[in-house]
Formats: structure tokens, sequence, C-alpha cells
């Protein structure tokens, strides 16, 4: 669920509609995506407010899992004085790596019928390595952006190619990853990845932050 499906369009209407999608979660899990979406005003003051007073009542009937962005999730924790004590586990995920961003990359670029060769995800991975990652880094949402404007240019690259060969339609070389005719000394300019730290890494998720109650 997110904020469109907990709250309605009038103040009182709010609190029904989301006991009712409460209800249809008992002996399970409600997932609110987005969850600080609802701090926005009274309107989701008042589904925080009955889903608090759910949570307590359904307290043997119901998981609850609200998502999101850290920061944004800690002001929605603290709308409501008996919010953040309903919630007993807080889970933090950790931005991917720059290796993890690339085989991304790579796996959505096969899903859409292209590949992407050794020095384009070389160059891929140095892209990754130089993004900040602040709180609003997209993980794998960035790798697919990267991924859509690169096809795009991909396609701009063989408009002038009467007849392209099946390698030229399905490979994504190192130009396509970034714009411009000065790509490749930009690229050149990046430093290269970090290295992924040796064993096995927990995968995170996507959203970054959840908080649970059980």
């Amino acid at each position: 669920m997110d904020r469109s499906e907990l709250v309605a369009g009038y103040l009182g209407q709010t609190a029904v509609k989301t006991s009712e999608v409460v209800a249809t979660a008992l002996g399970g899990v409600l997932f609110v995506d987005e969850a600080y979406g609802l701090a926005e005003d009274q309107y989701g003051a008042e589904a925080i407010t009955t889903l608090v007073k759910d949570m307590e009542d359904h307290r043997d009937e119901l998981v609850v899992v609200v998502a999101g962005y850290p920061g944004p999730m800690g002001e929605f924790l603290a709308t409501n004085p008996g919010l953040e004590s309903r919630f007993s586990t807080t889970i933090t995920f950790e931005d991917y790596t720059d290796g993890e961003l690339r085989d991304i990359f790579a796996g959505m670029a096969r899903r859409a019928d292209f590949e992407a060769t050794p020095q384009a995800l070389s160059s891929f991975e140095r892209l990754a390595a130089a993004q900040p990652r602040t709180e609003g880094f997209g993980n794998a949402r960035w790798a697919r952006n990267v991924l859509d404007a690169a096809v795009a240019r991909h396609a701009w690259r063989l408009r002038d190619t009467a007849e392209p060969t099946v390698d030229e339609l399905r490979l994504l070389l190192p130009a396509d990853l970034v714009d411009g005719e000065d790509a490749p000394a930009l690229l050149a300019t990046l430093d290269p990845p970090t290295p992924d730290p040796p064993g096995p890494a927990e995968p995170p998720a996507a959203p970054p932050t959840v908080e649970e109650n059980a």
C-alpha cells in the first residue's frame, strides 16, 4: 500500500478507509511504501492515528512494515507519540556496491535484449563509483536510468547505418553511456571503482529503510 490507498478525499473518511485496508491484511503483513507521505497533512495524520490504534487492537493478527528513506522516515515516526513505540525493529539497507550495480545494469540490459561489452561495463562501474551516495541515490533505479539513456544514445549512434548487423543492434559500447564527443575523455578522468570487499555480501534491497512491528 501507499498513501493513496490509505487516505480518502475528506476528513472522517480516511479512518474508515485505513481500517478497511488493515482488515484485508489481518493474518498477514501490511506493507506501506513511502510511508512518510502520510506525514504531509491532516488527512495523512488521520490515517496514522487510525493505523496506530488498529496495530494495537490487532497486534496478534498483523505485522506492519513501513518503508522509505531514513531521514523522512524519522520525521514520519515523530508525527505521532504512539507510532515509534509500535515498531520494534529498524533495518537500514546499505547502497549497492559499484560491482553490484554493474551486475544489475548488465542483467537489465540482457532482459531488454542488449549486451553491454566488457568495456561498457567497466565504464558503467566508473560512473557508479563517481556517483555521490546521497540519501536520494536511486541504486537500481539509477542503473535503469543509465540503461534507458544508453539505449537512446545507441539508437542515435546507428541512425546513419543502413543495414546494421545483429551485433551492432544489440551491443552497448562505452560511448553509449555518456553524452557528447568528449565522453571517452570524461570516462578517463573518473577514478577506477573500488574493488568489492571479499566474501559474500548481504544483498541490500530497496527501499533503504524499513521499520517493522511484530
